[in-house]
């Protein structure tokens, strides 16, 4: 069994790792190439410190994966590879959405690199429709000329509001319990960051 709980400052550290190696795990080889100079592990620090969204990891003894939100979007979603099929990712996706739909969104949405058919799969076995296909900008640290693209999926999915008062009340106070906000020390730009 697992908790999710907001992510804290000690967490940062294996979210680090597990964004790190997820991240070369299921896009490195859908990317330009000439992105991966920037997806060193000194990178992603960087990257999470301009990150504007919140986080929550599962854990077991240790931290097993994140989920992060923002606005009405899931925008990143990482299990460790010994913790796949273990219903963690589901977990993460399942108290993302709850929290959005606390927070009254309607209408979630999350991307996705297109050909990561691992978490394409995932994300359409937990109820997400494909609404679009576009090319969208990778991250790159502010100051650092060029432009990089990728196809990316947006997915969408209708949330169900929370059905009665003791709901929102829950949904009200886990929204109050916000995560240290990205783990950051700097706020970014605001613009959601990709691949």
């Amino acid at each position: 069994m697992f908790e999710i709980r907001p992510a804290r400052e000690e967490d940062r550290s294996a979210i680090l790792q597990l964004w790190h190696r997820g991240w070369h795990d299921a896009h490195a080889y859908l990317v330009p190439a000439e992105i991966l100079p920037f997806r060193t592990p000194e990178y992603f620090a960087l990257w999470l410190n301009q990150a504007a969204e919140h986080f929550y990891v599962a854990v077991h003894g240790a931290v097993l994966g994140f989920v992060s939100t923002k606005g009405e979007e899931v925008v990143k979603l990482y299990v460790d590879t010994e913790a796949r099929g273990t219903g963690v990712a589901g977990g993460l996706l399942a108290h993302a959405e709850q929290l959005l739909s606390g927070e009254g969104v309607t209408e979630a949405k999350l991307h996705c690199t297109a050909g990561n058919i691992r978490a394409q799969r995932f994300y359409e076995r937990e109820g997400w429709t494909l609404s679009r296909t576009f090319e969208d900008a990778l991250w790159l640290p502010i100051g650092i000329p060029g432009r990089f693209t990728v196809e990316t999926h947006c997915y969408h999915k209708f949330l169900t509001p929370p059905r009665n008062e003791i709901g929102n009340a829950v949904a009200s106070f886990e929204a109050s319990r916000r995560p240290l906000t990205a783990l950051r020390s700097v706020r970014g730009s605001g613009s959601r960051p990709k691949a």
